[in-house]
């Protein structure tokens, strides 16, 4: 019976000590990349109100640091130590990610469609929102929508020029696919002396409103909260959204931002993963439940006032759903930028022979997402 005894005492160590080790294994780390702009403010939500999320769901972050460090926890259960960072948006976000110096990155979609056609290991795992873009000129311009900008530009004698925030990103994409729908020449250097409009990269959203109002550019095209933090500042006015630009009703609904994770981590990690884009999607059913406290939270997270996002938030539809009208924005992206000879190569091949969704997607991880909502 003493054999006994010390046989169960010591399976007994053992099964502690086991479980102790186990416990105090360091988290994983989580490291998400996005752009501050309110685009991605499912997650500033997610991050800013971690007892609605516990009590709603159970899945939530633990603030560490502001805006900086979380800890992710589903139930009683610690999963990852989350690090937010913030880039600039268009490909330079998607590039860190292709790097793996993001493990999840919020980003354009054309510029995940641009990595994936290069062979970068990512997949799109979530959409984010769709629309929320538009033109903003100089208040002296004597035009104030579309049709008006489009008679004016065509009688120019020298270019106007517009900015944009960096190559590769939904806002130049449209803009100039609307130029050429509209028959008006355009060029990237302002020594082209048959162009109406000159497009100049501004390498990043926070050089847009100085340039307008130092006279280097006559407008832009952005994303919110800039258009609405434009007409705040009396910077500028805004004549159109991209969503109204040419083709007729090609951009209404047109995917503009979306989740994408670095293969090498979501196959490591797929529980973290998962459990993180749940919280993202309840974070974006919550910006559409509670659009004022919404704008007073990303407000507080992005450093402008509450009456700019109230103006920016509703031109924004936060989704997390592929739906239909994602889907033909999708096709027309990729026969875009095919045609435009931005995809080339993986993306291109893909399209031809009817394998797409099966490229760019993880379908796996984004239902899971999905049926836990």
């Amino acid at each position: 019976m003493k054999y006994i005894f010390q046989t169960l005492f010591l399976l007994t160590a053992i099964l502690a000590s086991a479980a102790c080790q186990k416990s105090s294994e360091p988290l994983p780390f989580l490291r998400i990349g996005h752009a501050p702009h309110d685009h991605h403010s499912c997650l500033y939500i997610a991050a800013m109100n971690p007892v609605y999320f516990k009590e709603h769901g159970g899945i939530y972050l633990k603030k560490t640091v502001f805006r900086k460090e979380y800890t992710l926890i589903s139930g009683d259960r610690s999963l990852a130590r989350v690090l937010i960072d913030s880039s600039t948006g268009g490909k330079e976000l998607i590039r860190k990610l292709s790097e793996e110096y993001f493990d999840i990155s919020f980003g354009g979609f054309p510029a995940m469609l641009h990595f994936i056609d290069q062979g970068s290991p990512i997949k799109i795992i979530a959409p984010v929102m769709a629309e929320g873009a538009g033109l903003v000129v100089r208040n002296d311009l004597p035009v104030n929508n579309w049709t008006e900008f489009v008679e004016y530009v065509h009688k120019l004698e020298r270019p106007l020029k517009i900015g944009y925030k960096i190559a590769v990103s939904v806002q130049n994409l449209i803009f100039e696919q609307a130029l050429r729908e509209t028959h008006i020449s355009y060029a990237t250097k302002l020594d082209d002396a048959q162009a109406k409009i000159v497009v100049l990269n501004l390498h990043g959203a926070k050089n847009v409103i100085p340039a307008i109002t130092d006279g280097l550019v006559d407008g832009f095209v952005i994303m919110q909260p800039f258009l609405a933090l434009a007409e705040e500042k009396k910077a500028g006015k805004i004549i159109a959204m991209l969503s109204d630009m040419p083709p007729e009703g090609k951009w209404q609904g047109h995917p503009c931002c979306a989740l994408a994770g670095n293969e090498y981590y979501l196959n490591a990690q797929p529980e973290v993963t998962g459990a993180m884009i749940t919280l993202l999607m309840r974070a974006s059913r919550f910006i559409n439940d509670q659009p004022r406290k919404s704008a007073e939270q990303i407000g507080c997270w992005l450093d402008v006032p509450t009456s700019v996002e109230e103006k920016s938030l509703p031109s924004i539809q936060f989704s997390t759903d592929f739906s239909d009208s994602w889907n033909r924005g999708v096709d027309f992206w990729v026969e875009s930028m095919i045609e435009s000879g931005n995809l080339t190569n993986k993306i291109k091949e893909a399209y031809q022979q009817g394998n797409l969704d099966e490229l760019i997607y993880n379908r796996d991880i984004h239902n899971s997402a999905r049926r836990a909502l």
